[in-house]
Parts: C-alpha cells; sequence; structure tokens
C-alpha cells in the first residue's frame, strides 16, 4: 500500500515523542531590552531586561535584569541561562542599546547575532547610549508600575517627529549598501527619566562620537526625505523666537560630474505653520514674506552647516555616494570617496508659511 507523507506528518506533529519542543510562555523568560558595554580585556558586558511572569490571572509582568561578560553576544546568553529558572528567549525583543565606548569600537558582531537569529524580528530597534548601556535596561527594570518598553516608546513617539525611522533592518541595508552610512538613536539617562539625546552618526559600523542634536534632527529629516509634523523653532533675533510645524517638505538632489568634479544642488520645499510667534506683528501683510525670507536664510545655513559637518568627518548618512551614483553613469566609487569630502555643496530652500496658533 503507498503511503501517504502529509498523513504521517500530521499524526508525527501530535505526538509529543516526535521532537517538537513546545514554547509555552510560563516556561520562558521574554528578553524585552538587551544592552552591551565595553568590559576590558577584550570582553563585553551584557545586560538583558526579562519578563517573569507574577502569580495570579490579572497580575501585571514582573521585570528582571540578568547580566554576563563574555567575548561573544552568544556566549553572554549562555552565561546568563546559567542563572536563570528559565529558558531566556528573544521573540519579543524590542530594542538592542550599545554604550558609547563599544559603538565606539565597532558593533558589527553584535548587531548580526540578531541578523541570524530567526526568533528575532528585522524590526527591533537599535541605539547607542550616551554613557553604559546597562543604565537604560537598570531604569527600564524600575518602571513596574507603567505598563510597556519605555525605550521601545520613547523612539516610536519620536519616529513622528524629528527622528529617522531606523530599526535592525535599516542599518544592515546601509551597512552592506555602498555609498551610505548608518545612523541610530543616541539615548541618554537623565535622572530617572529616559532621554532622547539626538541621532548618533556612523562610519560603516563605528560611532564616531559625534551625533545630531535631537533640535536639529528637524532638519536631518528634511533632507532625507518627503517628511511632516515635525516642529522646529528658529531664532530670528535677540528675544525673538518663532516655532514652525512641519505641515509638508520634500527634497530634491541633483549631481553632475559624478566621475570628474563632483557637484551637488540640494531643492528644499518647506510648508509650514507658525506654532507660536513673539514680538513679530503679524496683522502686518509684509511680516510674514519678511518672516520666510529670512527663516530660509537661517534654515539653509543649518542645513549647510549640517552638510559640511558630514563631509568634514568623512561620513554619509544622506547616502549621497548612492545618489551620485543613480545619477552618473559608469560610477566610479572609488573616485567619488576620494573627491567626497570636498564636493561642492548647494542648497536652496523655499519656505512657505501658514499663519495659526500663538502670537504674542
Amino acid at each position: 500500500m503507498k503511503k501517504n507523507p502529509l498523513i504521517y506528518l500530521l499524526f508525527c506533529a501530535m505526538l509529543t515523542g516526535c521532537g517538537v519542543k513546545d514554547n509555552i510562555l510560563e516556561d520562558n523568560l521574554l528578553a524585552e531590552v538587551t544592552a552591551y558595554d565595553l568590559a576590558g580585556d577584550d570582553k563585553v558586558k551584557g545586560a538583558t531586561l526579562v519578563s517573569v511572569p507574577s502569580s495570579g490571572e490579572k497580575a501585571p509582568m514582573g521585570k528582571e535584569v540578568y547580566s554576563a561578560v563574555a567575548h561573544t553576544g552568544k556566549n553572554i546568553r549562555q552565561k546568563m541561562e546559567s542563572e536563570t529558572p528559565k529558558r531566556l528567549v528573544g521573540g519579543r525583543l524590542s530594542a538592542v542599546i550599545y554604550g558609547e565606548e563599544l559603538a565606539g569600537r565597532g558593533i558589527y558582531d553584535y548587531v548580526d547575532t540578531y541578523r541570524r537569529d530567526p526568533s528575532v524580528g528585522r524590526d527591533i530597534y537599535l541605539a547607542v547610549a550616551s554613557g553604559k548601556a546597562e543604565d537604560i535596561v537598570n531604569l527600564e527594570s524600575k518602571m513596574t508600575q507603567t505598563p510597556g518598553i519605555k525605550t521601545q516608546e520613547l523612539i516610536e513617539q519620536n519616529f513622528q517627529t524629528n527622528l529617522p525611522h531606523t530599526n535592525l533592518h535599516s542599518f544592515l541595508n546601509r551597512y552592506y549598501g555602498d555609498n551610505m552610512d548608518p545612523v541610530m538613536p543616541l539615548l541618554e539617562v537623565k535622572g530617572e527619566h529616559l532621554k532622547l539625546k539626538g541621532i548618533a552618526l556612523f562610519r560603516d559600523d563605528k560611532y564616531i562620537g559625534k551625533h545630531i542634536s535631537y533640535e536639529d534632527g528637524f532638519l536631518f529629516k528634511v533632507l532625507s526625505g518627503r517628511f511632516k509634523n515635525g516642529v522646529y523653532e528658529i531664532k530670528m533675533k535677540e528675544d525673538s523666537y518663532l516655532n514652525i510645524q512641519n505641515v509638508y517638505s520634500r527634497v530634491k538632489y541633483e549631481i553632475n560630474d559624478g566621475n570628474g568634479s563632483p557637484e551637488v544642488f540640494i531643492k528644499v520645499k518647506i510648508r509650514g505653520g507658525l506654532l507660536e510667534v513673539h514680538d513679530l506683528d503679524l496683522k502686518d501683510r509684509s511680516t510674514i514674506p519678511r518672516i520666510e525670507k529670512k527663516a530660509q536664510q537661517i534654515i539653509e545655513k543649518k542645513l549647510y552647516g549640517m552638510v559640511r559637518m558630514f563631509q568634514g568627518n568623512n561620513v554619509d548618512p544622506l547616502a549621497l555616494g548612492d545618489r551620485a551614483r543613480s545619477q552618473t553613469r559608469h560610477f566610479d566609487k572609488k573616485h567619488w570617496e576620494d573627491e567626497y569630502q570636498t564636493v561642492p555643496i548647494e542648497i536652496k530652500v523655499e519656505l512657505k508659511l501658514v499663519q495659526e496658533g500663538i502670537t504674542e
């Protein structure tokens, strides 16, 4: 009689003796945030926040931190499990944080371990800590009265405003891609609170020790692509400020002579709302055009300074090299890399403001 392999497989899956291992929630510790810091002698300290089931149907999940020191991420996990009462699993891992000292040495090995782990999604968040990454995990462990993972919530909330959308997938894409560099959120602990300090800049897998401030994250997102909902404060003159909400912005790059003497032209269009204005008479019809002209000049200067800072540090978070490649036939990567730091950049901003919000 001919055997049906499908029936055999179904039957086998129903039997406990077929080697199928159940992943029952109560039998595991769920890793939610992991931190890595240098620990001397080429070793790294890992610390993981885990959710611990509490007794009772409606009891909230408890939080504990396990740590270990080893040479590799996998070995760190094995050492942690020598202390845990249950198996440590990463299916709910939401964020991995790297201390700034380790990030400056290079973090590829401690990113690649998650690329290879099938239980971890490509959408987990990666971040750099200003100081020790372990401090963030320890802070998370104290937040037992508030649901959710604050690191995850802080990053996600700021995607809507001044933080570019980054995760494991985008980091790997930029790391492996030519003519571009990754970025990550830069986090810091302030007392009993977690704060987004800015955007950490990388050259390949190394944090260069410089970042874009949280406030200037607005400008970086304007340069990165279509963007809305960010808020930016502009100092018009001494003791005179205005707040612009980005209703809509778009950017266009034009790169000429990529294989010869490259030139980069960046055109930015912003439609913004005036959220708050101090010491400016908006009843005067000439005020808005004057504000637009002055604000355009200020934004252009800041954008230019930001791009020049990227060039000066030989990092390319805007992927100018990739944009040059797409606009240049038979693109010479080596030539572009040699020229990148001195390529002339011209930035033109077109700003249109609409009046709304508070005036004084």
